[in-house]
């Protein structure tokens, strides 16, 4: 979801909507905290600012899957969520950047589906047992006599 400022300022006025399904499996490469990501579905708008601020309203909806933290066992995360970002052509500003002439969604995207995801999840039925806690140790019989001394 790469768009140029250009295309954007041609589109406000006709059609500022867009839908696009994307796939990021390439993102899991470097990542070990997903074991898979479907297709991600987003939609939404944008609106400019003073023909500076460039603000994305997204809708995002996936489904991720995720290691148990008890089992291991794959468990499937539902996302959907809405986020706003703001691109600036001003570099002193807080918002995102914008890198030449374009303005690149996708690791936006991305970033805010880590953020989305929960911490560590746990399969539906796993149970984490507690180990027992040690009985009074067992002295050795031959420091048995030694007891008596304690004080």
């Amino acid at each position: 979801m790469r768009y140029t400022l250009a295309q954007l300022r041609k589109r406000q006025s006709q059609d500022n909507q867009f839908e696009e399904t994307l796939d990021f499996s390439s993102f899991l490469e470097d990542n070990t905290d997903f074991l898979a990501v479907s297709p991600v579905s987003v939609k939404g708008h944008f609106t400019i600012e003073a023909d500076r601020y460039y603000h994305f309203h997204m809708g995002i909806r996936t489904t991720i899957t995720m290691a148990c933290a008890i089992t291991l066992k794959p468990v499937d995360i539902d996302l959907d969520f809405h986020v706003v970002e703001t691109f600036s052509t001003d570099s002193n500003d807080e918002y995102h950047q914008v890198e030449g002439i374009t303005v690149d969604l996708l690791p936006i995207i991305w970033s805010n589906i880590y953020l989305e995801k929960p911490l560590r999840v746990v399969a539906e039925g796993a149970e984490y047992k507690n180990p027992e806690k040690p009985k009074k140790p067992q002295v050795n019989p031959s420091f048995k006599d030694l007891e008596k001394y304690k004080r």
